[in-house]
């Protein structure tokens, strides 16, 4: 029988389960006790013996951010390994990036222990294979052995188990000395392939508050010749969100200049909490969105294949058509880059990128700078996109404030309905989908007819004889029935399907609304030729009690359709 106790014997309550996010488990730190990370731990290591990706006895490098939490979690982590039968390198608090990119060139498994830009109450634990991030096809396999792996210490009496009735090891468990070969690594993977004098000439403001990679960031441009100028540097643990800034952390990046007094101020640079997200501010103090950012390491590297979230400003797609770039868009989250990546390069095209709204930048093939080569490094990269783009404006030897005011000008907002049931959410969603036999990712309309992609890109044309049209036809009214003329919405010309629905309006308009994927909310995107009107749109979007999202709701209680069942 498969079956698991809630609450094993020797636990004095019932334990919270960790569960995947977009990019790895996550949790309460209250949650995430010993004994919940070591079972989540054996069940990944479990796993890739289980596929061979790795063999019993071999090394697992494992790091931290700089969370309070973190480096008891590490330590249940390495107990976990080692009573696994393989061995822990402790490569200490580094990026994310560092430890994925020192894992990955010695061809070895590693676990990251990170919140990333969450508050400091939470914490989480990604993964990775000897050859990068776990994607979403190996979620179900390490379910399954968490399943495993929990029957087995559940069953334990309370003699027999490691744990107390918290949760927490009877005898706490230590780490090795730490290895600082990751961190070096790390470094000269930029220092390799730059110029010694890059930024000989330059004065940067590094963010750092709780950073993991603050004082490398710092080490990095001082030993491309920049004058550095710490600041901000915190011993309590900042959550930085760089998609979603908050109006104090703009504030804050909009002073630095006024207050530093430095006329030949170069730039302002920062990361999130474990530094695979970046933050550029030019001279002035203007922050600049990580989608943009990520638009000049795509130009610095000259890369000739771009897979990007269908979130993201769509100054990206207007840009990299003009620079030939092909560009793939996909759903939401790290994997799903990484997995585009992979299906490009498996197609045989070199030169393959991608990167997130957040910025986080990942290159999937080699690349040439200056005659030496960047390896490929498939997991976010806060460090690459900030070093492109200053790069660009060092090369041409303009303000940084320039350098993004070259870029197609378009302006974007996002928001979030809370206290949206998730059944709603994806019943919209169900309702205005294509059918789903039809595989479209995208239609165009145009001139009495539709112009359909399917998921294999394949491209036709549907004419008004065809069933799909007049399905199509009439969903796209029903759409122009609530993003209406009167909230001065134009008419709709594409839709995109890859993540919930991506809408375009004529006068270059763009909403995407899509259902949170874990939590009960409901997501709007904007895109605009002002910022005005992008905030305008997820205004109408989730205005409480009607706004166009509730009355989308609300509509289909009315039409008797809430009972679809949802497979």
């Amino acid at each position: 029988m498969n079956f698991t106790l809630r609450q094993p014997s020797f636990l004095k309550k019932v334990p919270i389960e960790l569960s995947f996010g977009t990019s790895g488990l996550r949790g309460l730190v209250a949650d995430m006790t010993d004994l919940e990370c070591y079972i989540n731990t054996k069940a990944f290591i479990e796993y890739l013996i289980g596929i061979n990706d790795i063999s019993r006895g071999s090394t697992i490098c494992i790091a931290g951010d700089l969370r309070q939490s973190t480096a008891r979690i590490t330590a249940a982590v390495t107990a976990a390994i080692e009573d696994s039968g393989c061995k822990s390198d402790n490569c200490g608090f580094i990026p994310t990036p560092a430890l994925a990119y020192y894992a990955i060139q010695k061809g070895q498994a590693s676990i990251m222990v990170t919140g990333s830009h969450i508050p400091e109450d939470r914490n989480g634990i990604k993964l990775y294979k000897h050859g990068g991030e776990i994607l979403k096809a190996d979620e179900v396999g390490i379910v399954a052995e968490v399943a495993r792996a929990r029957r087995e210490e559940y069953a334990r009496s309370v003699d027999e188990t490691l744990f107390d009735e918290s949760g927490m090891f009877k005898q706490p468990r230590r780490m090795g000395s730490v290895n600082e070969e990751a961190k070096k690594a790390y470094i000269y993977r930029y220092l390799d392939v730059l110029p010694f004098d890059y930024f000989s000439d330059k004065t940067i403001i590094v963010y750092q508050h709780s950073a993991v990679g603050r004082d490398i960031l710092a080490y990095v441009l001082e030993s491309l010749g920049a004058e550095v100028i710490p600041v901000k540097r915190s011993n309590d643990f900042v959550a930085i969100d760089t998609e979603n800034v908050t109006t104090a952390d703009r504030e804050l990046f909009k002073d630095l200049p006024d207050k530093y007094k430095r006329r030949d101020l170069f730039t302002i640079v920062s990361t999130d909490g474990d530094s695979d997200r970046p933050l550029i501010a030019d001279e002035n103090g203007e922050l600049y969105r990580g989608d943009v950012i990520g638009i000049m390491a795509c130009q610095y590297l000259n890369a000739q294949f771009a897979a990007v979230p269908i979130s993201a400003n769509d100054s990206v797609a207007i840009q990299l058509k003009r620079d030939g770039v092909m560009l793939r868009y996909t759903k939401i989250g790290s994997p799903y880059v990484i997995e585009a990546m992979n299906e490009a390069i498996v197609q045989g095209k070199s030169s393959v990128v991608s990167w997130e709204v957040n910025g986080g930048f990942l290159t999937g093939t080699d690349f040439l700078i200056n005659g030496n080569t960047l390896k490929a490094l498939p997991t976010r990269d806060a460090f690459l996109p900030i070093l492109c783009a200053l790069a660009q404006a060092a090369e041409r030897n303009i303000p940084i404030s320039q350098l993004f005011n070259e870029l197609p000008q378009r302006y974007t907002e996002a928001g979030v309905l809370d206290n949206f049931p998730q059944e709603s959410g994806q019943q919209i969603m169900k309702y205005f989908l294509p059918p789903e036999e039809s595989r479209i990712q995208q239609i165009s309309f145009v001139a009495g007819a539709i112009d359909v992609t399917d998921f294999a890109d394949m491209t036709r044309v549907l004419d008004s004889e065809d069933p799909i049209f007049k399905t199509l036809s009439s969903k796209k009214a029903e759409l122009e029935h609530y993003f209406n003329s009167e909230l001065s919405f134009d008419n709709i010309v594409g839709i995109n399907y890859v993540d919930g629905m991506r809408i375009t309006f004529a006068n270059g308009d763009i909403a995407h609304i899509r259902p949170s994927g874990n939590a009960p909310q409901f997501r709007v995107f904007s895109n605009a030729n002002s910022q005005g009107r992008a905030n305008e749109i997820v205004r109408l979007c989730i205005a409480e009690p009607v706004g166009i999202v509730r009355q989308m709701k609300e509509s289909m209680i009315e039409a008797d359709i809430t009972n679809v069942k949802i497979i």
